[in-house]
């Protein structure tokens, strides 16, 4: 599986002057606007030289036509995704809080006009890019399962959560928890969800991992 981390960054700057490398930036950055606001098949050649200027030669020679571009530019997307999960640090001597915090924290990012543009690509072009499409959810849930896997871990190797239970599979059961209702009414146009069904959503999911998770003398 491609993870954020071993995405396909943007090699093609090397041998070029200060003023190649601006444009090469422009071209980029102006695609992934592009892509993400029109998806892959609207998004034509033309589209991109009318708004950045250049040649499809140029295009070509860089990253092998739209496609190429396609994959490069949205992989490299995928960094600014993966960035806010990779730094979120769980601690506190309180478990409850700590996932409260979490789960906050993953409904802040979800709902980012950025990242939904993003799951909206995925769903779109699944079938088209595959691999891609495996970038986009480990740069978001793949990332999200593994910090909180890790603290559930040390939780358990510390007495507070049952040991024996799979910290994977509770970490994801508490995201889908968490985000799961959320993250699928955006996605399919419906209204963001306010701070109160946040909250309320956060508490039960919580509670039932608690509940599932917790040794009886830390209740």
């Amino acid at each position: 599986m491609i993870t954020a981390k071993s995405r396909c960054s943007i090699p093609q700057k090397k041998g070029l002057r200060p003023r190649g490398i601006e444009r090469l930036r422009k071209l980029t950055n102006s695609a992934t606007e592009l892509f993400l606001e029109h998806g892959y098949e609207a998004t034509s050649m033309d589209m991109l030289i009318q708004k950045v200027g250049g040649s499809r030669r140029n295009i070509y020679e860089r990253f092998g036509g739209k496609k190429g571009l396609f994959s490069t530019v949205i992989a490299e997307e995928c960094s600014g995704l993966s960035k806010p999960l990779e730094s979120l640090t769980l601690e506190g001597r309180c478990v409850r809080q700590t996932l409260e915090k979490f789960g906050e924290e993953i409904l802040h990012i979800i709902k980012q006009p950025r990242v939904l543009e993003l799951h909206r690509l995925m769903i779109a072009e699944g079938k088209r890019f595959p691999q891609l499409s495996q970038t986009i959810w480990s740069a978001g849930h793949h990332n999200a399962k593994l910090v909180l896997a890790n603290w559930i871990q040390k939780q358990q190797e510390q007495g507070k959560l049952r040991a024996g239970l799979d910290a994977s599979g509770l970490a994801y059961a508490f995201i889908h928890m968490v985000a799961g209702e959320a993250q699928l009414q955006l996605l399919t146009g419906g209204p963001r969800t306010t701070k109160d069904q946040d909250r309320s959503t956060i508490a039960l999911a919580v509670s039932l991992f608690l509940a599932a998770a917790q040794e009886t003398d830390h209740a």
